[in-house]
């Protein structure tokens, strides 16, 4: 089993992983208080593009910094680098989103490292659309991707014959919603929540099992047969 942990919860999977990525993205900004204790938590941490602003004005470093630096200031891209931040820099012009560029570097580099993915919520919808589905893109680049998440959202993607634990830290009402990523989703079981589900078929142009709701302090248990799940919790 392998556990992550987050100020706003933790997460069992079923499967053993080695030591996650951290790789902060430039969308919705995570509250800094949030984004310094996760960093403090990954010994390997990335920013694409702006997500280095987040980075910086929660007065941490990551190690590593790619994208275009379109949407970076000068300075503190030019801070990151003086500072000795490891940097990748790719033309403006090119096919690939910053995340993705980070995303499939890290499949180059790190072999199938685990990731969570913040600084990826809020802003167009086709940001987010693309976000999603890149963890799916990713996977056939060797990089897999546990679980976009901040301090007010969290999608964890859970495969195959594989299960997964959420503890919320003791919050009620919390918002559980189960995502097919594929068509088909098989096999699925939700327990812990006001509606729950056995050995169900989910297809992902039939998306009714959203905003579910937590029962008391138990932990939501999600276990999956055939297909990629998005399991969401939320805060809002």
């Amino acid at each position: 089993m392998f556990s992550l942990s987050l100020p706003n919860g933790k997460a069992t999977f079923s499967n053993t992983f080695q030591e996650p990525l951290l790789v902060v993205a430039g969308g919705r900004k995570p509250a800094a208080s949030w984004l310094a204790e996760i960093f403090r938590s990954f010994t390997t941490r990335w920013c694409a593009d702006s997500g280095l602003v987040y980075c910086l004005e929660a007065g941490i470093l990551p190690d590593r910094l790619v994208g275009d630096g379109d949407s970076t200031p000068p300075d503190e891209w030019r801070r990151a680098v003086e500072a000795g931040v490891s940097v990748t820099k790719h033309p403006v012009d090119k096919d690939l989103t910053d995340l993705q560029l980070a995303l499939f570097t890290a499949g180059k580099e790190l072999h199938g490292k685990p990731v969570l993915v913040t600084g990826c919520w809020g802003g167009r919808f086709d940001h987010l659309w693309a976000n999603i589905f890149s963890a799916l893109w990713a996977a056939e680049q060797n990089i897999r991707i546990l679980v976009f998440a901040d301090e007010k959202e969290c999608l964890f993607l859970l495969e195959g014959k594989e299960s997964l634990e959420i503890c919320v830290s003791g919050r009620e009402n919390v918002v559980v919603s189960l995502l097919p990523l594929t068509p088909e989703c098989a096999g699925v079981d939700l327990q812990n929540v006001r509606w729950e589900l056995k050995d169900s078929l989910l297809l992902q142009k039939h998306p009714y099992t959203v905003s579910n709701r937590t029962e008391g302090n138990k932990n939501i248990s999600v276990r999956l047969q055939k297909g990629i799940l998005g399991v969401y919790c939320g805060w809002l």
